[in-house]
């Protein structure tokens, strides 16, 4: 019997070390990027969905629209990439995207734009961001000291959050939202 007990412990031992070798091997990064994509995907087609008639559509007077959905669910990448995940390719042009992320009407193309271009600025982040800056904290993030790794996660369930919302909108406008997937 304590053999037994010692087998299990080694082979335990060892799925661990699998594990967590899997992750420096960039399983975790790999899995995260496929979700975001398909992620991507999913929004978009939720937005082609939408009449041109129907972007500024809003369900209530202190909602945003679906403009501003969209506007905001970018403007959040964006700016969680370049303030906690350090993300600041030289590329990068502050002013242009403040008059994107702030205009009053954006043509569906203009905003199918903004967010493809928002998620691969992410991808991008997320790509860069070494293995050992992973459980970094981050400074003065307003929800208290958090790790690299859980802006990493909230990219994802701020994006999802939002989305969710354009479904409802969707559904609001008497149209039959996407097939629901989360892979």
């Amino acid at each position: 019997m304590k053999n037994y007990f010692l087998l299990v412990f080694c082979l335990l031992g060892m799925t661990m070390n699998a594990q967590d070798a899997a992750f420096k091997a960039g399983t975790a990064t790999e899995e995260w990027l496929e979700k975001w994509e398909n992620s991507l995907k999913y929004t978009l087609e939720a937005l082609e969905m939408v009449p041109d008639s129907s972007l500024q559509f809003r369900p209530t007077a202190s909602q945003m629209s679906i403009q501003e959905q969209v506007q905001h669910i970018s403007g959040n990448m964006f700016g969680l990439s370049r303030r906690f995940l350090d993300y600041q390719p030289a590329s990068y042009n502050e002013e242009e995207l403040r008059n994107k992320l702030s205009a009053e009407t954006l043509t569906r193309k203009e905003l199918v734009q903004l967010l493809t271009d928002a998620h691969a600025f992410a991808a991008s982040a997320v790509t860069t961001l070494t293995e050992d800056r992973w459980e970094e904290p981050v400074e003065n993030f307003f929800a208290g000291p958090k790790s690299r790794r859980t802006i990493v996660y909230l990219l994802q369930d701020h994006a999802t959050h939002h989305r969710a919302q354009l479904l409802v909108y969707l559904r609001l406008l008497d149209l039959t939202p996407p097939r629901y997937r989360g892979w």
